[in-house]
């Protein structure tokens, strides 16, 4: 979590101006920005997207396999 909420902007100045701090400090590292929606009377994420991916991402293999009846269970090795 990056900085405070920001409510009711009317220009996406504001945002690109805390995307540039948050990359200065984090500069190999997810980002990821939500938008939310409070019409409702709640907060809900309307939009989400990744702006930024490390340049070095871990890999990982996943196997899956069929068990007795419907049950299905995964292993996950990470790879380097």
């Amino acid at each position: 979590m990056w900085g405070n909420p920001m409510f009711d902007l009317k220009d996406a100045k504001g945002v690109m101006m805390e995307l540039d701090d948050c990359r200065k400090a984090h500069g190999d590292a997810y980002i990821r920005i939500n938008a939310f929606d409070s019409t409702r009377g709640w907060e809900t994420v309307m939009m989400s997207f990744i702006v930024q991916r490390p340049k070095s991402e871990p890999s990982f293999r996943t196997w899956r396999l069929e068990a007795d009846g419907r049950q299905v269970r995964y292993t996950h090795e990470m790879l380097r």
